[in-house]
Formats: structure tokens, C-alpha cells, sequence
């Protein structure tokens, strides 16, 4: 019997383990079965205490299916990584890469001190070191935004639904999408009925992500 539960507990940490986030967001695998930990920025909690630099990830949700914005932010190295998927450019489909029609347009950047300042205002300014709004609902099919930061040294989770007065008052979007050099229209916020998105009634199933109390439900911080 203790054989038995050592392969369980093993097959558990495997399973654990490849839910949870570690890099590699531009492979479509990963990205599907780790995408609620990246979200929850499990690896950047992970390491925060002893990061000695600021290290941000913002997620902006533009109706999942249609498009998601990644924007990861990284102090020590003054750069940001961008990456945007969507629907399946089926152009880009070769025999050396099947999943190249999911991988996305990723981007890098180098910034400047100033720009990192301007972010991190940015981000106090938005009010995304207060207390997360708790209990908040995020369906797939809705627009929001996530952040997930690491802040001199500790770790502040936060979302902003549209619409609402907090997404109003958010600065840090603007200044992103003007740092933004992919080439890739925003998929701007607007009011669709679940026919508009899914196409049938019969199709509707969006996935749902709910904030706690400093992350999201079902993992670390939630």
C-alpha cells in the first residue's frame, strides 16, 4: 500500500506541477493548462521577497477567444514582454511548427527608468496595491484586467471589470497599449450578447476566474 500511495502522491505532483506556471507562455500547450496560475502570477509570488526589483504582469482579457494581452514587466532587466493570441491564424500553419497558428505575436522591449517609473505610478495610481476587490466574478467572454505584482518586495493581486468605475479610473492601460509594438488592434471593450461571441446559445461556456483576497480563488493568495 505505500507503494501505491508514494506513485499517487508522485502522479499528484506532476499533475500539480504542470498546472502551474514556470515560462514558456508562448507555447500554446503550456499556455492552456497553465494559464489560471500565469494569471494568478504564481511564479512572480514565488520569488518576491528576495526579487530585489519590482517585477509586474498585467493580463487584459478582450473576450478570451478573441484575444488576451500579456504585458510582463520586468524591473531588473528594464524591458517588457508583450504577447497577444487570439483566434488561430491558420496562415502561419507550417509542417515545422503545427502550433504556430495559436503561438500569438510576442514582442520585447527595452525601457527606460523613466518609462518603469511612469508604470509603477501608473500602477499606484490605479489603485492596484489596495485590497483586491474580493469575490469578483470574470467570465472568459467579458473584458478586464489583472495584475499581478511584485512591489518592493511584496506581492499585490488586483482585477478591474468593464464596466465600472474602477475600470474608469485605471491609468496603466493607456500607458501600456502606447508601449505596445505588435502591430495588434486592441479588442476595445463593448457590449455584445452571447450570440454576438459564441454564435449559438448552444455554444455558450465561458471559464471563470474569481478574485480573492489577494489572488485568485483555488490558488495561492485566494
Amino acid at each position: 500500500m505505500s507503494i501505491l500511495r508514494a506513485f499517487f502522491a508522485l502522479m499528484l505532483v506532476i499533475v500539480v506541477a504542470s498546472c502551474t506556471y514556470q515560462g514558456g507562455l508562448e507555447n500554446p500547450v503550456t499556455r492552456k493548462f497553465t494559464w489560471f496560475s500565469y494569471v494568478n502570477g504564481d511564479d512572480i509570488r514565488k520569488v518576491c521577497a528576495g526579487l530585489g526589483a519590482d517585477r509586474y504582469r498585467f493580463v487584459y482579457n478582450g473576450i478570451y477567444q478573441r484575444q488576451t494581452r500579456t504585458y510582463d514587466v520586468f524591473f531588473h532587466a528594464g524591458k517588457i514582454k508583450t504577447l497577444v493570441t487570439g483566434e488561430a491564424n491558420l496562415r502561419q500553419t507550417s509542417v515545422q511548427d503545427l502550433l504556430g497558428p495559436w503561438r500569438g505575436v510576442s514582442s520585447e522591449i527595452l525601457v527606460t527608468d523613466k518609462v518603469l517609473k511612469d508604470i509603477k505610478n501608473s500602477l499606484i495610481s490605479s489603485a492596484a496595491l489596495q485590497p483586491a476587490p474580493h469575490g469578483l466574478r470574470l467570465y472568459s467572454d467579458k473584458f478586464y484586467w489583472t495584475v499581478a505584482a511584485c512591489v518592493d518586495g511584496a506581492f499585490y493581486f488586483n482585477a478591474y471589470l468593464w464596466p465600472s468605475k474602477r475600470w474608469d479610473a485605471m491609468t496603466f492601460d493607456d500607458l501600456l497599449l502606447s508601449l505596445d509594438n505588435t502591430g495588434v488592434q486592441v479588442e476595445e471593450p463593448k457590449r455584445l450578447s452571447p450570440l454576438d461571441i459564441w454564435g449559438s446559445m448552444s455554444d455558450v461556456n465561458p471559464f471563470l476566474l474569481q478574485v480573492g483576497e489577494n489572488g485568485l480563488i483555488g490558488f495561492e493568495g485566494g
